[in-house]
């Protein structure tokens, strides 16, 4: 099962502190707020979640999968994901010490890279 936006609003809603229209307000503008940053070329840190950035890939020789003919293709930019030790063990069923976890993630976020923004849960 895929969980959607409309997924995300309706659980903010159920916790009962927004009104729906409220929800859908507080999950549109998280989102949108990441994605400003990422077409600034900033990172984004969700602690205990992972850390959104954008990779320069240069220009590299490809092929036409339908006739083979070599081809160029452009440089670009794109977006990759490194999950937390929080969501990797999470999803592995481990047991992580949350409180161990985040502190140590803030610290390596903290050395010498200014260039992003940090998002702590319960920031919304």
């Amino acid at each position: 099962m895929t969980l959607t936006k409309a997924d995300i609003v309706a659980e903010v809603y159920a916790k009962g502190l927004l009104s729906k229209a409220e929800a859908a307000d507080a999950v549109e503008r998280s989102l949108e707020l990441i994605k400003e940053a990422l077409a600034q070329g900033e990172e984004v840190l969700v602690s205990g979640f992972g850390k959104w950035s954008v990779r320069a890939k240069t220009e590299r020789r490809g092929r036409n999968p339908q006739t083979g003919d070599p081809l160029t293709l452009p440089p670009r930019r794109v977006v990759t994901f490194r999950p937390s030790r929080v969501l990797k063990a999470r999803v592995q069923g481990e047991e992580v010490d949350v409180a161990a976890a985040l502190a140590a993630e803030d610290k390596a976020q903290g050395e010498g890279n200014d260039k992003g923004r940090a998002l702590r849960p319960g920031y919304f």
